[in-house]
């Protein structure tokens, strides 16, 4: 009776375990992925009807609409976004995230909410947004 593993036994185990990890490694990256882009996704379409919502309810002057007034009305994350100007970017570690910068929420001609998606060559993030955002501007105040 033997109390031991032989080296060939081990040998295939961690082939074994090589393969598992080749075939799920890349599943799991690729999810989580797409996990980001659907919650970026679904602040933007938050953000846009609150924000609307917020306009419309206190008709807020154009001078005050600025990246905070977005910020604090969208109920967005100030975790995953912060504000820059007349706008929100997407945020990592407090700063705008460098490498997944692509995603333009701002206010612009006095009137309008712009939703942009710019492409990036080195964010796989910013290619999933780019194929499921539509770029488009979204009527805030009317004149």
């Amino acid at each position: 009776m033997r109390n031991a593993f032989s080296m060939l036994e081990l040998v295939f185990v961690i082939v074994i375990l090589g393969i598992l990890a080749a075939i799920a490694i890349p599943k799991f990256s690729f999810t989580r992925g797409e996990a980001q882009a659907v919650s970026i996704q679904a602040d933007i379409t938050q953000a846009l009807s609150a924000i609307q919502r917020e306009a419309f309810v206190k008709n807020p002057p154009s001078s005050a609409i600025n990246g905070d007034w977005i910020l604090q009305n969208a109920g967005l994350s100030k975790t995953r976004w912060i504000a820059v100007g007349n706008g929100v970017k997407l945020a990592k570690s407090g700063a705008v995230d460098s490498e997944n910068d692509c995603v333009t929420f701002e206010f612009v001609d006095q009137r309008d909410i712009l939703v942009e998606i710019t492409p990036k060559p080195s964010s796989s993030l910013c290619a999933k947004l780019l194929e499921s955002i539509e770029n488009k501007r979204y009527p805030l105040i009317a004149n």
